[in-house]
C-alpha cells in the first residue's frame, strides 16, 4: 500500500497565543473551536480502512490461490478485479505523517467565515496554499 504525508491548513486554529480579552475575541474563538480541524477523527478512519483493505488483500489472495475461478465468467472476474485495485488505489494509502500548518489571521473579525461567495473562497484557498509553500519553503521540504 502507498504512503501518504498529508499537509493540513488550518483555517481556524485549535491552539492560540493568548486568551480573549472581550466579548468579539471570545465569540471569534468559539468559532474556530466549531470549525477546527477535523483531521484527527479522519486519520483514525483511514487506519481502519488499511487494516480492512490489508484483511481484504489476505482474502483476495486466498481466493486467487485456491478458488477455481475458471467457474467464473470473464466479466465477473474483471469486475471484481477492478473494484479490488479501484479500492486498493483510492483508499489503500497509510499515513506516515501529518504536518499542520496554521493561517495566519491578520485581522481576526467575527463575520469572517460568513461569506460563501467564491471569490472570497478562491482567496482563502490561495492564502492557505501560499502560506503551505512558504512553511515548507522554510523548512526545506518543497
Amino acid at each position: 500500500m502507498a504512503e501518504k504525508k498529508i499537509i493540513v491548513v488550518e483555517n481556524y486554529p485549535k491552539t492560540i497565543e493568548s486568551l480573549p480579552e472581550n466579548l468579539q475575541e471570545v465569540l471569534h474563538r468559539a468559532r474556530d473551536i466549531i470549525f477546527s480541524d477535523k483531521t484527527l477523527h479522519n486519520v483514525k478512519m483511514s487506519r481502519v480502512i488499511t487494516k480492512y483493505l490489508r484483511f481484504i488483500d489476505e482474502l483476495y489472495k486466498i481466493v486467487e490461490e485456491h478458488a477455481d475461478i475458471s467457474k467464473l465468467d470473464i466479466e465477473t472476474r474483471r469486475k471484481i478485479q477492478s473494484k479490488y485495485n479501484k479500492f486498493k488505489m483510492e483508499r489503500g494509502a497509510e499515513i506516515k505523517s501529518i504536518r499542520y500548518i496554521t493561517r495566519e489571521e491578520k485581522h481576526p473579525h467575527i463575520y469572517e467565515n460568513a461569506d460563501f461567495s467564491a471569490t472570497a473562497i478562491k482567496n482563502s484557498i490561495r492564502e492557505g496554499e501560499t502560506r503551505a509553500k512558504e512553511v515548507l519553503r522554510i523548512r526545506g521540504e518543497e
